[in-house]
C-alpha cells in the first residue's frame, strides 16, 4: 500500500510538472504574439516618424518597401518674399530642426528640392540635396549654378528610383503635383491636397507616400514640424 501511494505521488508530480511546463510555455508564447507589433516598430528603421502614425496606418507601413516623402518648405523670412533666393525665417529654421529630428540620424538615401532656397534649406533635413528648377523660367540654383533638369526629369527619377528613403521639398502650388505624379490623382482625395494644391496656412505637413506590392498609399502627418512664428 505504501509502494501504491509513493506511484501515485510520482504520477501526479510528472503531471503538474508538465501542466507548469505547458502554461510556462503557453505564457511565453502569448507574449511573443503580443510584443511583435512593438517589436516591429522597435526595428522599424525611422522609427521617430513611425510614433507619429496611427496604429492603423503602421502594418501598412512597416511592410511598405519604398518611402517617400513630400513637404511643403518651411516658413519664410516673409511672407511676401518670394523671389528664388528667398530664405528661411527664425520659424522656418526650427521647423527644420524639428524635421531633422523626426526624419532620424541617418540621411535619406535620395533627396529633392526647388532650386529656391526655401525648399532647398527645408530639404537638407534628409541629406545632400539634388536640386532641379523652380520653374522653366526660375533654373537658377541655390548656392549658384543653373539647373539642367526640370521638375518632370525629377519626378520621372523618383518614380522609377529603388531608393528606399526619398525626401522631396516643394511649395504649395506644386507639392501636390509631385504627391499625384507618383500615387495617381485619386490619391489626393479627403487630403490636404484635394484642391491641388496647399493654403497658404497649409506647413509642417508630410504626405507620406509608401509602396507596398507596386501600389503607392499615402498617410498624411498634418502640422507635424511647424512652428508657430
Amino acid at each position: 500500500m505504501k509502494r501504491i501511494r509513493s506511484l501515485a505521488r510520482v504520477r501526479t508530480g510528472h503531471r503538474t510538472y508538465w501542466q507548469t511546463a505547458a502554461f510556462a510555455a503557453l505564457t511565453v508564447l502569448a507574449g511573443l504574439l503580443l510584443s511583435a507589433p512593438v517589436l516591429a516598430q522597435e526595428c522599424f528603421d525611422r522609427a521617430e516618424l513611425l510614433s507619429l502614425t496611427g496604429d492603423a496606418d503602421r502594418p501598412r507601413l512597416i511592410a511598405a518597401d519604398r518611402h517617400v516623402l513630400i513637404v511643403r518648405h518651411a516658413r519664410k523670412v516673409s511672407e511676401d518674399c518670394n523671389a528664388l533666393d528667398c530664405p528661411l525665417g527664425i520659424a522656418g529654421q526650427a521647423m527644420v530642426t524639428r524635421l531633422d529630428t523626426l526624419l532620424g540620424p541617418e540621411d535619406f538615401d535620395a533627396v529633392y528640392s526647388s532650386s529656391a532656397c526655401r525648399t532647398y534649406e527645408t530639404a537638407l533635413a534628409a541629406g545632400p540635396v539634388e536640386q532641379h528648377a523652380a520653374a522653366p523660367s526660375a533654373t537658377a540654383l541655390c548656392g549658384g549654378g543653373e539647373a539642367d533638369r526640370s521638375r518632370a526629369d525629377a519626378q520621372v527619377d523618383v518614380s522609377s528610383s529603388d531608393a528606399r528613403w526619398t525626401l522631396v521639398a516643394e511649395h504649395s502650388n506644386t507639392t501636390c503635383g509631385w504627391v499625384g505624379a507618383i500615387a495617381g490623382e485619386d490619391a489626393l482625395a479627403g487630403t490636404l491636397c484635394e484642391s491641388g494644391r496647399l493654403s497658404s496656412a497649409d506647413y509642417g505637413d508630410i504626405f507620406w507616400l509608401h509602396r507596398i506590392d507596386g501600389v503607392w498609399q499615402l498617410t498624411v502627418l498634418e502640422g507635424v514640424f511647424d512652428v508657430a512664428e
